[in-house]
């Protein structure tokens, strides 16, 4: 009990700066809910949908597929742009936007007459 007590203590006289911990555990529960909400309400829409049409199990289904892809797209691609935040000025990171260019530009180098060009 003392220690959830000095933890809503730490909660309340602590400014928000200061927990650094708190940033993460509250971006964990953040995405958590956005990894439930939108499957739950759109498979009850499906059902509701199902009630209300007198379908069999037809719209639940296709709810729940399309939250749970919804949710997977928007989780991936928060990931992605994180990720490439994070991994900006990195070593591994440099040159990464450039590499096609680069492909096609060896290809385009070559002509007919050199060796493995032009077949």
């Amino acid at each position: 009990m003392k220690t959830r007590l000095r933890r809503f203590a730490r909660w309340l006289f602590v400014p928000k700066a200061a927990r650094s911990e708190d940033k993460y555990r509250g971006e964990a529960f953040a995405s958590g809910l956005e990894l439930v909400v939108p499957t739950v309400v759109f498979t009850l829409l499906g059902l509701w949908a199902d009630s209300s049409f007198g379908t069999a199990p037809l719209f639940l289904i296709v709810g729940f597929v399309f939250g749970a892809a919804g949710t997977f797209a928007s989780q991936y691609y928060r990931y992605r742009a994180r990720s490439e935040i994070n991994d900006e000025g990195k070593p591994w990171s440099r040159g990464l936007g450039t590499g096609v260019a680069r492909g096609a530009d060896v290809g385009a180098e070559r002509s007919p007459s050199s060796p493995g060009g032009g077949r």
